[in-house]
């Protein structure tokens, strides 16, 4: 019994000291990311300044923004569609009469007529 309590011990404390190490790398890695985007910002500068330096100066009146600028104005979305009121919904067209059948086509072999007439008692 002491044997596994002590091995469950063990094993727990290698698993936090596991989840320790992970955390770590976690942050260093999180360190390291922020560290490249400081130091690619900081590039960025650099070479905007020089060639700013580089350019040649433009008059005030040059860098001035025009006096009347059109707005530009945000692009419409499509309203939705409404849901109908529950009025309209509930009515409905009144539903056209079912067509009269046709008359049949009356047969086209007379004998079949003739047959059909005797098979009729007489009134």
């Amino acid at each position: 019994m002491a044997r596994s309590e002590a091995a469950k011990q063990t094993v727990r404390a290698a698993k936090n000291v596991l989840k320790r190490a992970r955390k770590l790398a976690k942050a260093s890695k999180r360190a390291a990311k922020e560290a490249k985007k400081k130091a690619k910002a900081a590039l960025a500068i650099v070479q905007v300044r020089a060639r700013s330096a580089s350019a040649p100066q433009k008059t005030a009146a040059a860098t001035k923004a025009p006096a009347k600028k059109a707005k530009k104005q945000p692009p419409r979305r499509a309203a939705s569609p409404k849901s109908a009121p529950v009025a309209a919904a509930k009515r409905r067209p009144a539903r056209k009469p079912a067509a009269t059948p046709k008359a049949s086509p009356p047969p086209e072999h007379p004998e079949a007529t003739e047959e059909a007439d005797s098979a009729q008692p007489a009134s």
